[in-house]
């Protein structure tokens, strides 16, 4: 029996997935590496890939939350699985892809969670959210995606399979396709790349390489919570994933905003802060980044990153968490950006608010 669900696992893993955006995605374990799918013998694209990123969304909560008039569950129940992203849709549904952070569980069964302090958990149903809110790619390398043990994060993989959106984790990676054959590849990391994590997280980048993607990006969920700054275990993911060939780190965990560096010619975003997280009514901090990265190729090849930064609050309603993000603008999206060069003494450039903050680097 426990072989069958093993194959199980590995066909959801392998198969395509579409999501509505351009290009094919694939979500896939080093054991079942789509190749005659991904091979593509000469790479010629020659334009730019927009990609949209989130910070922490939990779609759910605490069981005890459940029922909450004002909780998330409650709240998507009348208002829609439109209602979380339906004010940050001018990115996410303009872009080439979204790829957010699902901090937490998708499960239709009455399982055991694990012991500790947050359990995050939702309806399968609630994969409607990402479809709704053009998200087409997620990270579930977290410290809550195993909120409800292994059977909860296969029941999660399964979620996002049936529902075509793509993911990849600390056991599995995620590479989208466009039509002219171009592939970018995605790894997560989870907590720090220490001992036996940095010999598997190196050998998942280098099958990208293998594969052919013509960029690499590395999503890590690390740091310290509410510390501004970046800690140690956040710079050792960076060196390591500039080490092994990634073209760009995003990063988040820490529940609030912090700032960027270009480390070796990488883009380095330590951390957006949250995004529709429903994990808590009202937490410390409201400031949070959604991300744009503009990735131009020419004939195949990276050329240039160009990183615009939006300022959002997690909330519409500035006295609870009403879990529907808003664009920040004047004061409130200045003090955002001071928050990301006070973190790591780099500014993030002029605001603009239909282009946000931000620069062009060429490509490591």
């Amino acid at each position: 029996m426990k072989r069958f669900a093993a194959l199980i696992l590995i066909l959801l893993l392998c198969c395509p997935l579409a999501a509505g955006a351009s290009g094919t995605w694939y979500s896939f374990t080093e054991d079942a590496v789509p190749r005659e799918d991904l091979g593509f013998l000469v790479q010629e694209y020659t334009g730019t890939v927009t990609i949209t990123f989130l910070g922490d969304c939990t779609l759910g909560g605490e069981e005890k939350t459940k029922t909450a008039w004002f909780g998330f569950v409650q709240t998507v129940g009348h208002e829609g699985f439109a209602y979380p992203f339906r004010n940050l849709l001018s990115l996410t549904g303009t872009d080439d892809l979204t790829v957010a952070n699902l901090e937490g569980v998708l499960s239709d069964r009455d399982l055991p969670k694990v012991k500790k302090k947050y359990n995050f958990i939702g309806p399968t149903a609630f994969t409607e959210i990402l479809r709704e809110g053009s998200v087409e790619c997620v990270t579930i390398a977290n410290n809550h995606s195993h909120d409800y043990d292994t059977a909860g994060y296969k029941d999660t993989q399964s979620a996002l399979t049936n529902a075509g959106i793509a993911f990849f984790g600390t056991d599995s990676v995620a590479v989208w396709k466009n039509s002219e054959g171009l592939l970018i590849g995605f790894l997560g990391v989870s907590g720090s790349l220490s001992g036996n994590r940095a010999v598997a997280y190196r050998k998942k980048a280098e099958l990208l390489k293998t594969l052919g993607c013509s960029a690499i990006i590395t999503v890590m969920h690390a740091g310290t919570e509410y510390q501004a700054t970046p800690d140690g275990y956040q710079n050792q993911i960076v060196k390591i994933a500039v080490e092994s060939g990634s073209s760009l780190i995003i990063g988040h965990h820490p529940h609030i905003v912090q700032g960027y560096s270009i480390v070796d010619g990488v883009p380095v975003v330590y951390s957006l802060g949250n995004c529709s997280f429903g994990g808590n009514g009202n937490p410390r901090d409201y400031d949070a980044l959604v991300v744009r990265a503009e990735l131009a190729f020419e004939e195949g090849e990276l050329a240039s990153e160009t990183l615009r930064f939006f300022p959002i609050s997690i909330s519409g309603d500035s006295r609870r968490n009403n879990y529907s993000p808003v664009f920040l603008k004047g004061e409130d999206a200045a003090r955002v950006l001071k928050k990301m060069e006070d973190s790591t003494g780099v500014s993030p450039g002029e605001f603009d608010e239909e282009k946000g903050a931000g620069f062009t680097v060429p490509a490591p």
